[in-house]
């Protein structure tokens, strides 16, 4: 039986912070969650959780609500990689954790889980994911009496939406590349009929990667806030092992492409393609990177050597039930 806390979490609605929630609550522990969409206020409190409305960079909104919290689990929103061309996301985590741990620290909080990633060990060659290093970094530095638990995800399954409209043939990537590497492999009878039952990117093929539901991540969470044990550590979380190949062959038959290819392209090609999506040229070099480290496996060698025991409930498969209900509805 686990101790009825009261629990603060971040993240508002999202596709993690949702579901934790919902398991807190069942749980009888009972939880704040805070948004900057006061929109979600009513959701928030049929669910049956408190709403707390503001920003988590204001270091005032957050001491505040974290007071006389019991635990808190705190993530960092994600960034407009893509939209703002003057974007330091690094500064931002920095700050960011900095005010979580602030706030702990006035509130006298005594377990934190931080949502971190793969690849958050390292200082470099991980291109966008170093905010997490440098968050981890932030989070260590509480003292020894605080339980920091740094979970640390897989690649997450709803990431491959991103190719949907490229497996429809438009989109992302659309044009002389993509259409080159469609004739390659399906023929010039498969181009006339229209170019699409492709993935393009510079990483896939047999590249080995372990991904994770958010549904997962979220059980993951949630039985770390009720454990008893004490300390800092990292935990790994995963669903499923699978090549980027085997991924575009369950996607394909959900959506009625069986052909589908995951296929691979150049960095170079990779970084011109992040750039005409509106990256900056920095940023599009370490989303590059980022890539690169997953083709050569070295953005999973410490998952690898440290991988969960046992693997979440929720497959690929599952997964490719939900993207073939978006794919036909667009």
């Amino acid at each position: 039986m686990s101790i009825k806390m009261k629990i603060v979490v971040t993240g508002s609605l999202g596709n993690i912070s949702r579901p934790l929630v919902v398991q807190l609550i069942k749980q009888g522990h009972q939880v704040t969650v805070i948004s900057s969409s006061a929109a979600r206020k009513v959701e928030i409190e049929q669910l049956g959780a408190q709403a707390a409305i503001g920003e988590i960079e204001d270091s005032i909104f957050l001491n505040k609500t974290f007071e006389d919290q019991d635990a808190a689990y705190c993530m960092i929103p994600p960034f407009n990689f893509f939209g703002k061309q003057n974007l330091d996301y690094q500064k931002q985590a920095l700050e960011i954790s900095t005010n979580y741990v602030q706030a702990i620290q006035k509130a006298g909080i005594k377990k934190v889980i931080h949502l971190s990633s793969v690849g958050a060990e390292k200082s470099n060659g991980a291109g966008v994911l170093v905010f997490h290093y440098i968050a981890e970094s932030v989070f260590k530095k509480l003292p020894s009496d605080v339980t920091v638990i740094h979970i640390r995800p897989a690649s997450f399954d709803y990431n491959l939406y991103a190719f949907m409209d490229m497996v429809k043939g438009k989109g992302f990537l659309q044009g002389v590349i993509g259409k080159l590497l469609y004739l390659q492999h399906y023929g010039l009878k498969g181009l006339l009929k229209g170019y699409s039952g492709i993935i393009l990117s510079n990483y896939g093929g047999a590249d080995k990667i372990a991904w994770v539901s958010p549904i997962d991540i979220a059980s993951a969470i949630a039985e770390e806030i009720n454990t008893q044990q004490r300390g800092k550590k990292g935990r790994y979380v995963a669903s499923e092992e699978l090549t980027c190949q085997e991924i575009a062959t369950t996607l394909g038959n959900a959506i009625g492409k069986p052909y589908l290819k995951w296929v691979l392209i150049s960095d170079k090609q990779m970084t011109g393609a992040f750039i005409k999506i509106g990256a900056t040229d920095t940023i599009a070099k370490e989303f590059t990177e980022m890539n690169m480290a997953m083709h050569d496996g070295s953005l999973f060698e410490d998952y690898f050597k440290n991988r969960p025991a046992i693997l979440g409930r929720v497959k690929i498969k599952d997964f490719a039930k939900e993207f073939a209900i978006k794919y036909n509805q667009q």
